[in-house]
C-alpha cells in the first residue's frame, strides 16, 4: 500500500508540540517498547482479534500500537496523525520492522479527514481523547469508520490521576503553551459509543491510565 501522507492546517499547535517530543516518544518506544497501558489495551483487542483484519490507528503517535497488530495478523493499516513528526517516526518503525508497504500514512485530524478514510476492522485511539476538544465530533467519526472493534484509552478518573491531569492542563493554558489536553466526561463517552451500537467487552487500567475495548453488536 505505501505511505501516503497528506496536509492539514487543522491543529497546528498540536502538530508542533508532539513533533517537538516525537524524537523522546521514539526513543522510549526503541528502549522499552509498547508501554504498560497500550499491552492491556492489546490484549483486549487480540482476544476478538481476526487474523486478516485492517486496522485505523487514530493519534497513531510513534505507531506501536499499529504495527503490533500487523506483526500479530492483522493485513493492512492507516495510520493518521495530527503531528509530522510522530507520523515520520512511525513510517520509519514501520520501514525498519518490515511492515511499512502494509500501511497507509495520513497527516492531519482525523474528524477533518474522516470522509476520504476507508472503514476498518479494529480502530485504536490510545491517549488521543484527552488530546481533542470535540471529544463527541471524534467518538462519532470514529465509530462510523469501526466496523467491530473499538478500543480507546483515557486518564482514569481517580483522585490521584484526575488531579494531576487537571494541574497539567491549567499549567498548559497558564504558560500559554501551544497545545494542551482535555478532561472529558469519560461516562458520557462510554454512553455515546452504546447509542452506536457497541458494548464494553474489556476493561483495564494503570494507576493513570484506563483502557477499553468496544465491540460493535
Amino acid at each position: 500500500m505505501g505511505p501516503c501522507c497528506c496536509r492539514s492546517t487543522a491543529c497546528p499547535g498540536t502538530d508542533r508540540f508532539f513533533s517537538r517530543w516525537s524524537r523522546w516518544y521514539a526513543r522510549q518506544y526503541r528502549a522499552e517498547g509498547l508501554e504498560r497501558i497500550q499491552r492491556k489495551l492489546l490484549r483486549g483487542v487480540k482476544a476478538l482479534q481476526k487474523p486478516a483484519g485492517n486496522a485505523l490507528d487514530i493519534g497513531c503517535g510513534v505507531g506501536a500500537l499499529h504495527l503490533a497488530l500487523l506483526k500479530g495478523g492483522a493485513a493492512t493499516a492507516t495510520a493518521v496523525d495530527a503531528s509530522e513528526g510522530m507520523l515520520n517516526a512511525a513510517m520509519e518503525f514501520g520501514r525498519k520492522q518490515g511492515v511499512g508497504d502494509r500501511v497507509t500514512y495520513i497527516h492531519g485530524d482525523f474528524v477533518h479527514a474522516a470522509d476520504a478514510i476507508a472503514e476498518a476492522d479494529i480502530t485504536l485511539m490510545d491517549k488521543v481523547v484527552c488530546c481533542y476538544e470535540d471529544v463527541a465530533g471524534l467518538i462519532d467519526a470514529s465509530a462510523a469508520k469501526t466496523r467491530r472493534i473499538l478500543a480507546l484509552t483515557h486518564p482514569r478518573d481517580n483522585l490521584v490521576g484526575g488531579l494531576m491531569f487537571r494541574t497539567g492542563i491549567l499549567l498548559a493554558k497558564l504558560f500559554r503553551s501551544s497545545f494542551y489536553p482535555f478532561w472529558h466526561d469519560w461516562q458520557a463517552m462510554r454512553e455515546r459509543l452504546a447509542t452506536k451500537g457497541f458494548r464494553l467487552v474489556h476493561e483495564d487500567s494503570t494507576p493513570f491510565w484506563q483502557a477499553l475495548v468496544f465491540e460493535r453488536q
